[in-house]
């Protein structure tokens, strides 16, 4: 089997059992995140690519967050993945909330606005 030096490292790093319960935890979270967001944007526009431009510009907080810790901007700790944790848990339980409130079922059948 030949080996890549470049992927030895690669296969290290993705390996790595610290990084798995961070990914178990999170993942959920940030895509409970950019379902609402999303659903949010599309209950209140009435044009598709402008409901998916907004989403992508609405979902780049967390992104913005995940790439300044990559890039040690912000210093990863324990303490920071339980508080990023427990805000992404109230946002989402809020946000999903709200966003039930706002969705119009008789649109998404109808295709238009009463």
């Amino acid at each position: 089997m030949l080996i890549i030096p470049a992927v030895v490292p690669l296969r290290s790093a993705i390996l790595a059992g610290s990084h798995i319960p961070i990914q178990v935890a999170f993942t959920p979270l940030l895509a409970g995140w950019s379902i609402w967001v999303g659903i949010a944007i599309s209950a209140r526009s009435s044009d598709v690519r402008f409901a998916q431009q907004l989403s992508v510009l609405a979902n780049l907080p967390p992104v913005a967050i995940v790439a300044l810790m990559g890039f040690n901007v912000i210093a990863p700790s324990t303490g920071l993945a339980l508080g990023l944790a427990a805000i992404l848990i109230a946002v989402d339980a809020l946000g999903w909330r709200a966003v039930a409130a706002m969705f119009d079922r008789e649109r998404l059948i109808a295709g238009a606005r009463h």
